[in-house]
């Protein structure tokens, strides 16, 4: 019988067989899309049973995979904080002098609103297995687009009890399209250069329209992926290059150095975003 209910032993060497296992069923592409196909599930409830001896429902999985991306996700935010530090290979972080740590937390907790800044728990050490989770989740962190500084989030640090699956929000965790909205009024604004342009887009009815038109790409890209699941005939590549898809966005008129060359930089990696963009007949949507 499997432990549902149980509080899962997620010792470091069973996070490993995890992270192991689904680079493995990536590979083997059964994650297209982002999304896991119901055999790729299988196979991962099944390697790790033999590999830890320890049966699993997919919903403890699963809930260990979001944990382990809502981290990657805040040590992104924290490196895009930080750009222009040093790195310490040894700790897997960014060297940060405790003048910008206190900067920093200043920014981010909230002891009103009872919040706090999710970067500080990477102040002596990164991740564990940093590189293997770039592979896992590379294209989902936030990319930085939003003008104030990521991190000021609330603290309640995801439990493991694994008794109930993680609500899906329409799987906005694999685009975050959440860092393309304005800031909140009151908020104060990353200090650097790019600040006036990034306004200046924020204002743009092009960039609310490529906003709606970013939404509109993940429920279609929803819908692709449970067709290409449903169908074991894979799907035609008429997929646009990388270079193709942003040769299209600067045609629409977006100009280098802005925020939104840097979000749709971001969102172009993927081939599903891709994809739609292309088939826009007009370059104003």
């Amino acid at each position: 019988m499997g432990d549902k209910g149980q509080k899962a032993d997620w010792c470091d060497a069973n996070v490993k067989h995890l992270i192991d296992i689904c680079k493995g069923e990536i590979e083997a592409g059964n994650r297209p899309l982002g999304l896991w196909t119901k055999n790729g599930w299988k196979n991962i409830r099944a390697k790790y049973e033999e590999k830890t001896g320890l049966k699993k429902t997919k919903i403890q999985l699963k809930n260990k995979l979001d944990n382990l991306k809502k981290e990657f996700t805040w040590f992104m935010e924290f490196k895009n904080c930080a750009t222009g530090l040093g790195w310490n290979e040894a700790k897997q972080t960014v060297d940060c002098s405790k003048e910008w740590w206190a900067e920093h937390l200043a920014r981010c907790n909230n002891p009103e609103k009872g919040t706090k800044c999710n970067h500080v728990r990477f102040e002596k050490q990164g991740p564990k297995h940093l590189d293997d989770l770039h592979m896992l989740f590379d294209k989902v962190h936030v990319t930085g687009a939003s003008a104030s500084c990521p991190g000021d989030i609330s603290s309640d640090d995801s439990t493991e009890e694994d008794v109930s699956e993680v609500q899906k929000s329409r799987d906005s965790d694999d685009v975050k399209l959440a860092a393309l909205k304005k800031a909140k009024p009151g908020k104060k604004k990353r200090k650097g250069s790019s600040s006036a342009a990034e306004e200046k887009d924020e204002k743009s009815p092009f960039f609310r329209l490529y906003k709606n038109t970013c939404m509109r790409i993940e429920t279609a890209a929803e819908k692709i992926s449970e067709s290409v699941e449903a169908s074991s005939a894979p799907p035609a590549n008429q997929v646009p290059t990388i270079k193709e898809a942003m040769q299209m966005v600067k045609d629409c008129g977006v100009e280098e150095k802005t925020a939104l060359m840097h979000t749709a930089t971001f969102l172009m990696m993927k081939p599903e975003f891709r994809e739609v963009f292309s088939a826009l007949e007009t370059n104003g949507g």
